[in-house]
């Protein structure tokens, strides 16, 4: 029962990125792969996410869009992409939800 759990989550992170090539493109770009439900997205394109079953400090997290003022920021991320009223997203999700 528990082998069919952790393929069942497997296949869900493989389908929740779009099919393999997707899976691979986050796990090479973040080196981790987590499927969670979409909270919100901000006015540059960053997706933001939360899974409760992750624990805590791990449970929400960012998916940094890949062009930002007309600059490739595939491999050049960093928490300044942040626009500051979703700065409180890593504390209170429910402040940003509609």
């Amino acid at each position: 029962m528990e082998l069919l759990q952790v393929l069942k989550r497997g296949l869900q992170q493989v389908s929740g990125h779009g099919g393999l090539h997707g899976y691979l493109r986050v796990f090479f770009r973040a080196n981790d792969v987590k499927v969670g439900t979409l909270v919100g997205e901000d006015k540059y394109g960053n997706k933001y996410y939360e899974d409760n079953k992750q624990f805590f400090g791990r449970h929400r997290w960012v998916i940094y869009t890949t062009e930002m003022n007309g600059k490739n920021t595939f491999w050049d991320v960093d928490g300044s992409m942040v626009p500051p009223e979703w700065h409180h997203t890593g504390k209170d999700l429910n402040l940003h939800i509609k």
